[in-house]
């Protein structure tokens, strides 16, 4: 089952890009997003006349891509629990249902846009069709063949936007879901992101089955869908077994799920034999007895940075490994309160070429 074809109700979208340098506001209050819902209603008939045999739902709410497109598809889960008993009492055929802000809240949590200003150019603002059972699948062909290329938004749904929120749009465009994933797919792949988005995919579209992914760098995830988290296996340099520069290739590919995870709100867990020191949000590899002087090695590569920290202290060697940015700070702070010497090699990560283990500087 694709991410827009649910029983009886289609989920929909208008991509907006807003022009350089406007300013706006992320919500419609009611009458503006009823003016909307009407022009949007005249728009997406003429592209498939018979969907106003259903109940349109416009969200009055915008938001970047990685902010809708997030598991269990939340704002538009919010426009299917919030048009059921309108449904119920007025039914389907010819309706509208425009759920705008009232004095600066909108009715379902789901549908509230985060307070930052958009990193972008590109919002969208969730619709939902709902239509009786033996229309849906038609209507749903219909629009995933005809929307993305004949369903432009006309000026006078662009005008009731700018007027409601300020934003000045390029140009607007009704979408499906599954167009704006694809959409989605394309702008990863322009960040060098590709080989990482069938994760975030999966997890949209067929959420209910776990999977396996091997993605670039070796590295390995699963999503677990009765759990609803993704299973990231860590690596430490040692366990990795490679160079200095396979491991960082690892490093880059586990930063960069990360990252493109986290902007799709998608739960996430480590796995590894490594111990999670909780307070300075590390991962600890104990290395045994070490002859050298008590100090810690920042252990850097040229293309990504810190990837560990080796510590010796009273004769031991443990490698850190930071999980978040926060991390760094917090170790930092916990060196320097124990007085160590700090240390960094000049040829980068300080390591055994035989063994391919990490090593403090001497």
């Amino acid at each position: 089952m694709t991410a827009n074809q649910d029983p009886h109700h289609i989920r929909l979208a208008v991509g907006i890009e807003i022009d350089p340098g406007c300013t706006g506001k992320r919500m419609l209050d009611k009458p503006g997003c009823e003016q909307l819902a009407e022009a949007l209603a005249s728009d997406l008939a003429r592209v498939t006349p018979k969907a106003s045999e259903g109940l349109l739902v416009v969200g009055g709410c915008l938001f970047e891509p990685a902010d809708l497109l997030r598991p269990g598809l939340p704002a538009w889960q919010a426009l299917i629990d919030l048009s059921a008993p309108v449904m119920r009492e007025h039914g389907l055929a010819g309706q509208l249902l425009a759920i705008g802000a009232h004095q600066g809240r909108l009715p379902d949590a789901r549908l509230r846009p985060p307070e930052r200003a958009p990193g972008g150019q590109f919002l969208v603002l969730p619709l939902l069709l709902r239509l009786p059972p033996a229309a849906t699948d038609p209507i749903a062909q219909a629009l995933e063949q005809d929307l993305f290329e004949r369903g432009g938004v006309h000026p006078p749904a662009r005008a009731c936007l700018a007027e409601a929120t300020g934003w000045s749009s390029a140009h607007a465009q009704l979408l499906t879901a599954n167009d704006l994933i694809a959409l989605q797919h394309v702008q990863m792949d322009t960040a060098g992101l590709g080989g990482f988005w069938p994760v975030v995919e999966h997890i949209l579209v067929d959420p209910d089955q776990d999977e396996r992914f091997e993605l670039p760098g070796a590295l390995i995830a699963h999503w677990q869908a009765e759990a609803g988290q993704l299973l990231v296996e860590f690596l430490s340099f040692d366990q990795h077994g490679g160079t200095a520069d396979d491991y960082a290739l690892w490093v880059r590919a586990f930063r960069s799920l990360g990252a493109l995870i986290d902007s799709h709100g998608v739960k996430r867990q480590i796995q590894s034999s490594l111990v999670h020191d909780k307070r300075l949000d590390c991962l600890v590899e104990q290395r045994g007895r070490c002859d050298h002087a008590s100090g810690f090695t920042e252990q850097f590569h040229p293309d990504c940075g810190l990837i560990a920290w080796t510590l010796v202290d009273d004769g031991h060697q443990l490698n850190l490994y930071p999980l978040v940015d926060r991390a760094i700070g917090r170790v930092n702070d916990d060196m320097a309160a124990r007085k160590l010497p700090r240390h960094r090699s000049r040829d980068g990560i300080c390591y055994d070429p035989e063994t391919n283990q990490l090593l403090p500087v001497a």
